[in-house]
């Protein structure tokens, strides 16, 4: 099994090999500012860039794409063992080329971000679910768990809706409590563990012992991209004294698509001088501004997130990735602190402009054929009682609308979000023809 392993790794990794250079990111700067020179972002956590420092100090970008191929290899595996009755090398090399071909999976395997890991979060739980008998098992998922929930705030949400969904559906099954508690158990950890994480590095870095330091700016930001933002800080600028009320020439020009981007990264936004001038200040008007949108227009708000999350459900374009001039930092920390590296990332397909020739692969049609055939795969499996299977799909399904729920509402529709679950249908395809190849079998709760 180990050469397999190898293998589905080498075939997942292919984007990037086809691509010369590793995928990045705008963000993946930020993500090697990290080991490379101690930096302590306040807008994302640090974990993935703790997480990549190892192999990128030994292997240099190359090995982060190992680790996170090799990862994602053994997840595929263990999901694949979960669902079938033993799995087989040539099941394991067979499913990793359908999503190697079929999926968005080797874009974010072959990407300098997090984002791989949100995929990986429904995986991880269900493992936990089907409930490992070795007590070290249950502990050695627990903690890769947390890791995964550590690295992305959007994951905090999104395992905390699959536990409660997954909760309420093991009882409705008739599980006794006892059971639904033992199962449930280790995952609840797993989320405490990843706040009480985040906050305690948040606050040894200085700040405030919480797991989210700029959770309000991007709200504000969504508020502003929505439209919605604008009349509350007018208003309150009218009676108070507010460092928001800078911002209004910017928010408020109609030439600016996404006024809310451009408050949060715009050259001309004052929020990076507000920020540093008075940190707590700032984050107290941000909440301000809120709570007035809220109150002055809460049917706009709703409006608001039912747009995002529809919105979200169809924006899934794989490897937006343009390449990146001299002066955008990933660039500048490639070409500074690894120029070996850099010589390739100059090279490479991404940078040359020419990597829309690999998105061959027709993820979208693929994914929307297994949400067609969904029906009977899961009539075939209630026949059976195969709980692990209709529970597998469970998850995966509630992963793609949470998924598109919690981004499409707290940041704004994104090609990457909803992409970086996508392929988790093409996987739930090759987990049910695992199973029917097996000699059918009821499966205890």
């Amino acid at each position: 099994m180990g050469g397999a392993i190898l293998l589905g790794a080498a075939l997942l990794a292919w984007v990037a090999i086809a691509n010369g250079f590793p995928l990045v990111f705008a963000d993946s700067g930020t993500y090697f500012r990290i080991p490379l020179e101690l930096y302590f972002p306040t807008d994302r956590p640090a974990i993935y860039g703790l997480a990549i420092g190892l192999p990128l100090m030994i292997a240099g970008p190359w090995g982060i794409v190992a680790i996170q191929a090799i990862g994602a290899t053994l997840i595929v595996a263990m999901t694949l063992g979960i669902v079938g009755r033993r799995l087989q090398p040539v099941e394991l090399l067979a499913t990793c080329a359908f999503l190697a071909l079929g999926s968005s999976l080797p874009w974010f395997v072959g990407q300098i971000m997090p984002d791989l890991a949100t995929g990986f979060v429904p995986l991880v739980l269900f493992a936990l679910l089907a409930s490992p008998a070795a007590l070290w098992q249950r502990a050695g998922l627990t903690l890769v768990l947390t890791a995964l929930i550590a690295v992305h705030l959007s994951h905090v949400p999104l395992v905390t809706g699959l536990l409660g969904l997954a909760v309420v559906a093991m009882l409705a099954k008739g599980m006794a409590a006892r059971a639904v508690l033992r199962r449930a158990l280790p995952p609840a950890l797993a989320i405490l563990l990843a706040l009480f994480g985040l906050s305690t590095l948040n606050r040894a870095a200085g700040y405030d012992f919480k797991p989210a330091l700029s959770s309000d700016m991007f709200l504000v930001g969504r508020l502003f991209d929505g439209h919605l933002a604008q009349p509350a800080l007018a208003r309150l600028c009218q009676t108070q004294a507010m460092a928001h009320c800078a911002v209004r020439p910017l928010v408020d020009d109609p030439t600016i698509a996404k006024p809310g981007q451009a408050y949060l990264w715009d050259a001309r936004s004052p929020l990076g001088a507000m920020l540093h001038r008075d940190r707590p200040g700032t984050i107290a008007e941000q909440r301000r501004i809120i709570a007035a949108v809220l109150h002055d227009d809460p049917a706009g708000v709703a409006a608001l997130a039912w747009h995002g999350f529809t919105e979200q459900l169809v924006t899934l374009r794989k490897g937006v990735l343009p390449p990146y001039p001299a002066e955008m930092q990933v660039s500048r920390i490639l070409s500074t602190r690894m120029p070996h590296a850099f010589q390739a990332f100059a090279h490479s397909r991404q940078q040359r402009g020419t990597l829309d020739a690999l998105k061959f692969a027709p993820d979208v049609a693929v994914a929307v054929l297994v949400v067609l055939l969904l029906p009977p795969m899961l009539f075939w499996a209630a026949r059976r009682r195969d709980w692990r299977v209709l529970g597998l799909a469970g998850l995966v399904v509630a992963t793609v609308l949470l998924n598109a729920a919690i981004t499409g509402d707290l940041s704004g529709p994104d090609d990457r979000y909803q992409s970086r679950v996508l392929w988790l249908l093409p996987l739930l395809a090759a987990c049910f023809i695992v199973a029917w190849r097996q000699r059918p079998r009821s499966i205890a709760g």
